[in-house]
């Protein structure tokens, strides 16, 4: 089973960033380490997607390996910024890709601390693909990469609104240094695909009772305390981030990626697009695969199909 620990932040000593990990019975051939997205924590990897399902997390851990995964800061049972307790919002976006890429750099440090000469495989999750990318071209500890639901440089029409009506290049000057949102929009793109395909079966409610319920609980404090029942906070970082994407500026030049790549993603998915995963495959220049998996959407790893995602991923790392 999963468990919970929690680390010192290198970037703020007042700060500290939770950390997940489901051990294997036997000695680890190798860890993983899995990144989030923008706006749901490392709930994901350890949430099944239909009783009697594994998670990623215990997946993974029942092939032997030593999986983790973390919340960066401001999110998830992580420390959040002083700054998130401005009712006002002021200042600039906060948490972007260089700020998450230092919590991973601290969580790396102590799994190398406890395992030595054994490989770290890397998987990123949505905006978590990006962070990956990013850390896979400034470091050299990344043994395999896995961008799940991957953005990296299209210009996506949902993510219009980011961007300044009078200047596209800049960020809309509505956004603050966080966000408030509530239990109606911490799953709205889920929602809107699920819809759109008429493919509500393919998601257990159970599951997102479950997810709902843990995200309200992250911020249960500060939401009694403000009289904002139902909702959490949000770091803006990977909103900024969401912008170079959208403008065709990457977070990473996927060319510099050395280490074999797995782009994996659901054929519904309208975050990762295929023609944003087509550029992306194109741009790497290092032993490549791409698997698109049928009937999921951006969110298929919490889906009745999950085990499709796993699979993928599980045959990857041991090839």
């Amino acid at each position: 089973m999963p468990e919970i620990s929690y680390i010192r932040s290198s970037a703020c000593s007042f700060s500290k960033i939770a950390l997940r990990m489901c051990l294997p019975a036997e000695q680890s051939k190798a860890v993983v380490l899995i990144l989030h997205g923008a706006t749901l924590p490392s709930i994901i990897f350890d949430l099944p997607g239909a009783p009697n399902q594994p998670t990623m997390m215990s997946y993974l851990a029942a092939q032997g390996y030593a999986v983790y995964s973390l919340d960066f800061r401001g999110y998830g049972q992580s420390s959040k910024p002083v700054e998130m307790d401005d009712p006002l919002m002021a200042g600039p976006p906060l948490i972007a890709h260089q700020d998450a890429a230092v919590d991973v750099s601290d969580v790396v440090q102590l799994i190398k601390e406890h395992y030595q000469d054994i490989p770290i495989i890397l998987c990123g999750f949505s905006w978590g693909s990006s962070i990956s990318g990013y850390i896979a071209t400034h470091t050299d500890w990344v043994s395999k990469l896995i961008l799940l639901g991957p953005v990296y440089s299209y210009p996506n029409p949902q993510w219009q609104e980011l961007a300044d009506p009078n200047d596209f290049s800049k960020l809309n000057p509505g956004i603050k240094s966080y966000r408030i949102a509530s239990r109606e929009r911490w799953c709205g793109l889920w929602e809107r695909e699920l819809k759109s395909h008429n493919a509500f079966s393919w998601r257990d409610p159970g599951t997102l009772e479950v997810l709902l319920d843990y995200m309200e609980s992250t911020d249960a404090a500060w939401a009694e305390r403000t009289s904002n029942k139902g909702c959490i906070r949000i770091p803006t970082g990977v909103l900024a981030d969401a912008l170079q994407t959208y403008n065709q500026t990457p977070i990473y030049d996927a060319s510099k990626i050395l280490c074999p790549t797995l782009v994996l993603r659901g054929e519904n998915d309208t975050a990762s697009l295929s023609a944003d995963a087509d550029g992306l495959i194109s741009a790497l220049t290092c032993p490549k695969q791409r698997i698109d998996i049928a009937d999921a959407t951006h969110y298929g790893i919490l889906e009745k199909g999950a085990e499709r995602f796993f699979k993928s991923i599980a045959d990857f790392i041991k090839a």
